[in-house]
């Protein structure tokens, strides 16, 4: 697993971005980004839940994924003076550490081996957009529940010892995340289940280790 995490960063610049950035804490249900709004501050999720959505034109908003600790977000935004592409919301105590975007350009100018390392992170996110767009169109039900599984267990999964990843999430969620309904998630999670790829739990997901 590959997390845009900030020790990632050369040293050197992720100890500037944590010296120059200011720590926020946030409580369940407060935003932190807005898609669609100025994006003059690069985000760093530090601890908690922090999710990640992307509204829709009628009004939908999908989840993307939970920020890993230490992930970078709004790069495309901040980098580019652009709006915000996707929305931050808190999920319960959390705490993240914005960075001006004045500030995060003239890091980057004074560590160039940073400004590289960011344009690795922003390709490594395109890349991961047009995976997002490729599997939430004309794929079945059963790929796009499997696909959210997968992503949000990048950013969230915990190792479960046997060679899987153990996921807190529950079936509204991963219905968000999958565009469908709870009960027909549920369904495919079930038949998930039946072929030994994952294991159900109170409030968990385990995407089980592949044999052979």
């Amino acid at each position: 697993m590959v997390h845009e995490r900030l020790q990632d960063l050369p040293p050197a610049l992720a100890q500037d971005l944590l010296r120059t950035g200011v720590q926020h804490q946030w409580r369940s249900g407060q935003s932190v980004m807005r898609q669609g709004a100025a994006c003059d501050m690069l985000v760093v999720g530090l601890q908690g839940r922090l999710a990640v959505t992307l509204g829709s034109a009628d009004g939908r908003d999908t989840l993307l994924r939970w920020l890993a600790e230490g992930e970078l977000v709004g790069l495309p935004a901040v980098l580019a003076g652009r709006p915000a592409t996707v929305s931050i919301v808190a999920q319960g105590p959390a705490r993240s550490l914005h960075v001006a975007r004045a500030d995060f350009i003239d890091l980057l100018q004074r560590h160039p081996d940073g400004a590289i390392a960011i344009a690795v992170l922003v390709s490594r996110r395109l890349g991961e957009l047009f995976g997002y767009l490729e599997m939430s169109q004309g794929r079945n039900l059963a790929d796009r529940v499997a696909y959210a599984l997968q992503r949000l267990a990048r950013s969230q999964g915990e190792p479960d010892g046997a060679g899987g990843l153990r996921l807190r999430a529950t079936q509204a969620e991963l219905a968000n995340a999958a565009g469908a309904s709870r009960q027909r998630v549920h369904l495919v999670l079930q038949q998930l289940q039946a072929q030994g790829r994952i294991r159900l739990g109170y409030g968990w997901v385990t995407l089980l280790a592949r044999s052979g």
